[in-house]
């Protein structure tokens, strides 16, 4: 649905042009937050494939000598 279909829609349910406004702010906001979060994820993600890749990371159980 395009941008214009929206807030005639939006508009038709009885919001107004200001309420609309700061739905697309918070809108707007959690997407960008959502990116960020995706962004630290796909960090996360590719150390721990660079770990695996260099073996720094098995799947191998070690066994801690006691002190």
């Amino acid at each position: 649905m395009e941008s214009n279909e929206n807030f005639e829609r939006l508009i038709e349910l009885g919001f107004t042009p200001l309420q609309i406004e700061r739905l697309h702010r918070i809108r707007c906001i959690y997407a960008e937050r959502e990116q960020k979060e995706m962004t630290t994820e796909r960090r996360r993600l590719e150390f721990a494939r660079w770990l695996v890749s260099t073996g720094r990371l098995t799947d191998e159980i070690v066994e801690v000598a006691a002190f």
